[in-house]
């Protein structure tokens, strides 16, 4: 089958571990797009941060971003939002959390945080979309679109999670990680697949006839709408697992989708 709609995560999957985006990948994809294929970038960026890479492919239709929060089209009009209560924010912002913890937040076009660290500067150094350091007091009566916290030991986002779980908050919100020091919150009725379903009632394309690429646990509601999910080889193994009908194939750095993509659609 040749698929109408491609989707593709940034991070692990369409970049290379160095968060760029490759030449010959960006080719793959006018190309594509030149056969009437409607190409959608998924990602937890926020929508400023990842509209860097979505101008670099210059013939994409969609982007979603904040792991659904927003869908907007190519020419950055908003088709979607979805947010996090202001009671909720309330709940999230007076966690008691471990001493090191950077905890963010997305609202409308800004990104806030109480701690800048390392990862912000690494992972938008193409983009250049960096935080405003504050204090997040002020956010509390808010909606907010996303909240994340970042640590780099592993093990505090763990028991982080374990956290939020115990004191119920998983019915209440769609709770995933990019990244095994990144715990990312949104609203519950928020993922990467749900934005996609909702794209495609709008688009009047079946999920049977599209195509995703994911590497990390907040893909896997994509993956598993749509009629073909392939998962990186540097994906994260829980992913693997939990999505054994997918197709694991080469690692980001070997611009294994556009690679993918190629070969599809020669």
């Amino acid at each position: 089958m040749k698929y109408k709609m491609v989707v593709s995560d940034l991070d692990g999957t369409l970049l290379n571990s160095n968060h760029k985006l490759s030449q010959y990948t960006i080719d793959i994809i006018k190309k594509i797009s030149e056969k009437g294929i409607k190409f959608v970038i998924a990602t937890g960026r926020h929508y400023k941060d990842a509209r860097y890479f979505f101008n670099q492919i210059e013939t994409g239709k969609y982007l979603i971003s904040g792991n659904g929060s927003f869908v907007h089209n190519e020419l950055g009009e908003v088709i979607s939002r979805k947010s996090i209560s202001k009671e909720l924010t309330k709940k999230l912002l007076e966690l008691k959390v471990q001493e090191g913890t950077s905890t963010s937040i997305y609202i409308g076009g800004e990104w806030f945080t109480n701690l800048m660290v390392p990862d912000y500067i690494e992972f938008h150094k193409e983009s250049k979309f960096t935080p405003k350091v504050c204090s997040l007091e002020n956010f509390k009566d808010k909606k907010v679109e996303k909240i994340f916290f970042i640590h780099k030991n592993r093990e505090v986002i763990e028991k982080l999670e374990k956290q939020l779980y115990e004191l119920g908050l998983d019915k209440e919100l769609n709770i995933a990680t990019s990244q095994p020091t990144c715990l990312e919150l949104m609203d519950k009725s928020v993922n990467k697949g749900e934005a996609l379903k909702n794209l495609l009632e709008y688009e009047k394309i079946s999920a049977e006839e599209v195509i995703a690429f994911g590497d990390a646990l907040n893909d896997k509601e994509m993956l598993e709408l749509v009629g073909k999910g392939v998962i990186m080889g540097n994906g994260d193994k829980k992913l693997q697992n939990l999505l054994p009908n997918c197709e694991i194939i080469g690692t980001s750095d070997e611009e294994s989708e556009g690679k993918f993509l190629e070969k599809i659609y020669k």
